[in-house]
């Protein structure tokens, strides 16, 4: 996944705690760490409705980087929401927010506060 963030390498290399990508601050580490889980997911078909999520957007028209990073918003949302909560993984809700796919992707770009 370093392939698809060079400037990631780089600054992981020069022990950076935070870089910018596309104007956005991002930390290196975690942003290749949720590439990988993405690619994982992908990969093994674990959950499958990760790879159908993936082609749906697809066939839809968004590009594949775009793609890792709509799947890297949702496992990001159920990671805090299970270590802020307390809770366990809920795999019908990941489901469900991999089914919200492109609208809360675009909804939350269009308001970051939200």
């Amino acid at each position: 996944m370093v392939a698809e963030h060079p400037e990631l390498a780089e600054a992981i290399e020069r022990g950076d705690e935070e870089t910018v990508v596309g104007g956005e601050p991002v930390n290196p580490r975690l942003q290749l760490a949720l590439h990988e889980i993405v690619a994982s997911q992908l990969w093994d078909g674990d959950p499958p409705e990760a790879w159908q999520t993936a082609q749906r957007l697809l066939a839809v028209g968004y590009e594949r980087h775009e793609i890792l990073h709509m799947l890297a918003s949702v496992v990001t949302r159920e990671v805090f929401d299970v270590l802020a909560e307390g809770r366990a993984v809920d795999p019908a809700g990941y489901v469900r927010a991999l089914a919200g796919l492109p609208e809360s992707w675009e909804a939350a770009r269009a308001d970051p506060s939200a």
